[in-house]
């Protein structure tokens, strides 16, 4: 393609050479060869014993299980081992009382003096040191020197959680780590936000609306950019996420709203350990509706006509009596009758009775998961190699979707000599997803559930072939799902990564990433005619509902990654400096095709051999980034700190004028507690540092191919040319000379404090302003024929805070606990936008001072008692025409104009309507706890949001028509029931404005999970050669505090697939 010659090379990007992995990584070596330091001295000799002692013993966990590659030194010397598989250990010591020094990393150090053959020891875990050095961009940190907004959970806190991907484990384990999970599907991918409103984005149904975004952090694993929900999260060793400015400027344009840094495990030292876990889970819907049944649905649709003073028609209550018959004998009568056979219109009604939800989806559905791996480690070598699989299936009854995931990685590292060292990971992934497809026009599954009862839902489709498919909804869903569709999707991923590390030094080194990461994902969508009936139940006629069709998609993404960094420390007295200098490029390049075909042979289901009109399509695309990038550091005795990073950055996404820009960051720290006059507080304030950070980011998540002006093509025109449908020509695209980086600039204020030794708070305080956002242009006259620009003109700000409490102790009978809570909140407004100068109220556009989540609505008194308070109340004309009824929706006359309606609808004038709630989720939570006494261990973990407002305006919530709940139609207002909540049950959207009457409370309270595990005895468990045998039980999602409707769950309020709450056992064992 032109672009794509034109692209690279000749606006500051170098070409990418296809050998320049190879080459690299021998310039490396060539280096490390160059620079090679002279070898570190052996050991020295043995030394000479005298009386001396032979001591042998075992070192375990508070849990009682062994603990390998614990270092055992005699104290003053250099003689020691290490503790084998079984925490085992050897020693010769030089005489009776020698002292020796047990260490591990994340343990407590001991020292013991010998006083014997045998010695046997518990170490307990050093929660300080756990947390002691902290993952950041290309490196780690000691926790006590960070300056910036980091959050990090370990491995421990994903464990023992019946969840089916990483996104779901991570929901509320950070403050303002905002996890999305759209519906209950196995196949639905949770998406990320750090800290709220990121900018602007146009529906993706429609062009021209704009609302706001919560962009996604940059998600790296390992260093590579991948996404996190194909992980397995058995997998993982650590999580940071890196909040603010300062601490993600050292990825620029990537890490413009958060960077997640996901760390897989690698090797311990010890000898080879094969841990085998395994989880049988079984799911089902957190809420599902308890609709009314047949005869209550007919019945409200009589009483409605006389809530407005009409009568019911006759064929609405022949239908009411028919429903009766077959509920009182539905054994001997048939769910469907003919409304007027006399005039031979054979015109079915159905009459049956059923539940959709019940019908068409299972009770329970299964999941299991496997997870198998071998690592190990000595002096030079380390080795973690894994294997997992998953198999999920859905809810639907018939044809259930099914998600079958592989997941293998393996992680070495090899120590070849003192001054070169090199890792190598390679990672692969595949799912592949099966459901059965609702067909177009027809509405979704969930739409099609809440249809009424009367339908039988397995019978064939009721609408005749004369009548449109499109104006009916799926009312029989089971005819649809085994009609013989299919949606099939296979996504595929395989990441390599070589990371060289030459030590120049003891204080400098260089290090290397080179990477490759291939994505590929196929699907497969097959719909069939379906059989519909007719006029009578038995005979069904084909009938091609929408045309039937055979869909092909491939998709295949390469990208290379390529680091290069050097680091050096150095400490001169009570001054202490790092720095980091690197360099970093990504080539990324995408291509699809696509291909549609109708009139599909069934019995073979290909294009191939298909007959009918095809259409096809294919897509191709590229982005190139290049980014020089330092870190500086320097702290005086550990009290004064200071930090900087930076990056220059490039990206092929901007024109070359504006393609490269200079994204620089500053943070400080100040730890009060070790100054001279602090001494005092010590005993009870052991740490206390504050901290304040400045930077800005671009941001280049944007539309590829924006600076650039093409024409384009439109589908066969209306009118013929030489007796052919020509295809046209569409005017190219306006660009703005001036397009630039959108930049993202951050402050924040905080501090960390740990008091009683074992209790820590942290606190942030953040503001981060977008400016440059790209919205659409001022509009031009429609005979120019084109769009109007993007253009740089749009500004977000964002104010928040988070808060994180930890508090760990043991007990003096052995009782271990360990509490963490978060807390965070933010608010997201529109500081300028020039798409909307009069400033209208519209869910289409934004405008200046709009916040995001605002929902506009009427105030209301209740609900109309008589007429006699209609004729006295304001008139509602403006809302509805027609005539107002007791038991209908009373609204309040804000503006005092002795009428109710919504002004101009704009900001300066909208009636009698007003900002009445938000639907942002605010004070969102977590707190987890775990227990630990002896072998048991118990952990619990509530999530929940403190305040949100929502607005649910299906009919599932007010009912009436041909659907309802009975918790709305057993609280709906008649005359002898005047104080109930919902309004008269009857068909009204007059009702059903947006209003502070029926504005639902969102806020929750939810045990996301409970696990309780057990570990055998030691005795038993090393009696048949493991180390360790654990069985285990969970709960997702167990129970929720809410304030809304049994019908929905707090975390989903659509009709969608359903969240699920699971139930799981497992065993782990280890040997």
């Amino acid at each position: 393609m032109m672009i794509k010659e034109q692209l690279l090379p000749k606006d500051g990007f170098l070409p990418v050479p296809q050998k320049w992995p190879l080459l690299l990584l021998c310039c490396l070596l060539s280096c490390a060869v160059s620079f090679a330091g002279t070898p570190v001295p052996a050991s020295s000799a043995a030394m000479v014993k005298t009386k001396s002692l032979i001591v042998k013993g075992t070192v375990k966990d508070s849990n009682g299980q062994p603990l390998p590659g614990v270092s055992v030194l005699e104290k003053g010397t250099k003689n020691g081992t290490a503790t084998n598989g079984n925490g085992e250990f050897t020693i010769t010591v030089n005489a009776k009382g020698s002292v020796l020094v047990f260490s591990n990393i994340g343990y407590i150090t001991k020292e013991i003096a010998t006083t014997g053959p045998t010695l046997n020891l518990t170490l307990e875990e050093d929660k300080k040191t756990l947390d002691d050095v902290v993952v950041v961009g290309y490196g780690t940190q000691k926790k006590a020197n960070l300056t910036g907004a980091v959050s990090q959970i370990d491995s421990k806190m994903l464990e023992n959680r019946p969840t089916g991907n990483l996104g779901q484990a991570l929901q509320g384990l950070m403050p303002n780590f905002n996890v999305n999970i759209s519906n209950g599907s196995p196949n639905t991918a949770p998406s990320y936000n750090v800290r709220g409103g990121t900018s602007f984005f146009k529906d993706a149904n429609d062009g021209n609306k704009i609302k706001f975004s919560a962009g996604s952090p940059f998600i790296l694993v390992d260093g590579v950019e991948m996404d996190p929900n194909l992980l397995n999260p058995e997998d993982i060793e650590s999580v940071t996420l890196l909040k603010d400015a300062a601490s993600a400027a050292i990825y620029g344009a990537r890490g413009a709203f958060g960077v997640l840094l996901i760390k897989t495990k690698s090797g311990k030292k010890g000898k080879s350990t094969v841990n085998y876990s395994n989880s049988f889970q079984w799911s089902a819907p957190t809420a599902i509706p308890d609709i009314l049944d047949a005869y209550s649905i007919q019945e409200a649709i009589v009483k409605a006509a006389a809530l407005e003073n009409n009568s019911a028609g006759s064929s609405e209550l022949v239908k009411l009596q028919k429903i009766k018959e077959y509920m009182d004998d539905p054994e001997h009568q048939e769910p469907y009758y003919f409304e007027n056979p006399q005039t031979n219109t054979n015109t079915i009604v159905w009459r049956g009775n059923v539940n959709p939800y019940k019908e068409a989806l299972l009770d329970y559905s299964p999941m299991q998961k496997h997870n198998l791996s071998i690592s190990g480690a000595n002096d030079k070598n380390s080795y973690y190699g894994s294997f997992g699989y998953q198999n999920q299936d859905g809810l639907y009854r018939i044809n259930t979707d099914v998600l079958k995931r592989y997941n293998a990685l393996l992680n070495v590292s090899s120590q070849v000599n003192n001054w070169f060292k090199i890792d190598f990971k390679t990672g692969f992934n595949t799912s592949t997803y099966t459901e059965p497809v609702n067909p177009a026009g027809k509405g979704g599954w969930w739409t099609a559930m809440s249809q009424e009862p009367s339908r039988n839902v397995s019978m064939p489709m009721l609408v005749p072939a004369s009548l449109g498919v499109k104006a009916k909804y799926t009312d029989n869903i089971l005819s649809f799902m085994d009609y013989g569709s299919s949606n099939k999707e296979t996504n595929s991923n395989l990441i390599l990564t070589a990371s060289p590390t030459i030590t120049l030094t003891k204080d400098w080194s260089v290090k290397g990433d080179i990477s490759y990461l291939n994505n590929t994902s196929v699907q497969k969508t097959i719909l069939p005619t379906l059989e519909r009936l007719e006029t009578t139940r038995n005979a069904t006629t084909t009938v091609q509902t929408n045309p039937d069709y055979i869909y092909r998609y491939n998709f295949n993404s390469n990208k290379y990654t390529l680091n290069l960094y050097t680091d050096y420390k150095k400490t001169f007295g009570k001054h202490n400096f790092t720095g980091l200098l690197g360099y970093n490029q990504e080539w990324y390049v995408d291509q699809s095709v696509s291909a549609q075909r109708n009139g599909i042979n069934v019995n073979v289901p290909t294009l191939g051999q298909a007959q009918g009109e095809r259409t096809v399509g294919d897509t191709e695309s590229h982005w190139a980034v290049q980014g020089a990038f330092y870190r500086l550091t320097y702290n005086y005795a550990g009290k004064y700190l200071f930090e900087s990073n930076g990056r220059y950055d490039g990206t092929s996404k901007f024109p070359s004028a504006s393609r490269f820009k200079f994204f620089p960051s500053f943070s400080a720290g100040w730890r009060l507690s070790e100054e001279s006059f602090a001494q005092w507080m010590k005993p009870v304030v052991n740490d206390f540092k504050l901290r304040a950070s400045y930077g800005s980011l671009g941001n280049q998540n944007v539309r590829n191919y924006l600076y650039i002006s093409n024409y384009g093509t439109s589908s066969q025109l209306q009118y013929l040319l030489n007796g052919v449908r020509p295809v046209g020509t569409t005017p190219p695209n306006l660009i703005d000379p001036n397009l630039t980086w959108e930049t993202a600039t951050t402050i924040d204020f905080g501090f960390d404090l740990v008091t009683l030794k074992n209790f820590e708070i942290n606190f942030d305080w953040y503001r981060r302003r977008t400016t440059d956002i790209l919205t659409d242009g001022l509009k031009y006259p429609s005979v120019l024929g084109a769009p109007s620009p993007q253009v740089n003109s749009g500004t977000i700000d964002t104010r928040g805070w988070e808060l994180v409490m930890k508090y760990s102790n043991t007990t003096d009978f052995g009782l271990g606990y360990d509490v963490s809570a978060t807390l965070g909140d933010y608010q997201s407004k529109v500081v300028k936008f020039d798409n909307n100068p009069n400033n209208l109220i519209s869910d289409a556009t934004l405008y200046e001072g709009q916040k995001m989540g605002e929902i506009w609505g009427y105030e209301t008194y209740g609900i109309f008692q008589s007429q006699a308070e209609i004729a006295a109340a304001p008139s509602q004309s403006l809302i509805s025409s027609g005539l107002w009824f007791p038991g209908d929706v009373r609204y309040a006359d804000v503006d005092g104009d002795g009428k109710i309606g919504f002004g101009n609808n704009t900001v300066g004038n909208s009636g009698d309507r007003r900002i009445i709630g938000n639907s942002t989720p605010r004070y969102q939570y977590g707190i987890n706890t775990n227990l630990r006494y002896k072998n048991f261990d118990l952990n619990f973990f509530i999530q929940g949001v403190g305040k949100r407002d929502l607005w649910i305006g299906n009919n599932l919530y007010w009912g009436a028509g041909t659907t309802g709940t009975y918790e709305t139609y057993n609280n709906s207002w008649t005359p002898e029931r005047n104080d109930a909540f919902y309004p008269a049950y009857k068909n009204a959207s007059r009702n059903r404005n947006v209003q502070t009457r029926y504005l639902a409370n969102g806020a929750y309270l939810r045990l996301k999970n409970l696990a309780l595990g057990y570990n055998l005895p030691n005795r038993w468990v090393n009696k048949i050669g493991f180390q360790k045998i654990r069985l285990n039980a969970s709960a997702y999602n167990l129970f929720e505090f809410k304030h809304l409707p049994d019908t929905f769950d707090p975390e989903l309020v659509s009709m969608s697939y359903p969240i699920i709450r699971s139930y799981a056992f497992g065993v782990q064992a280890i040997f």
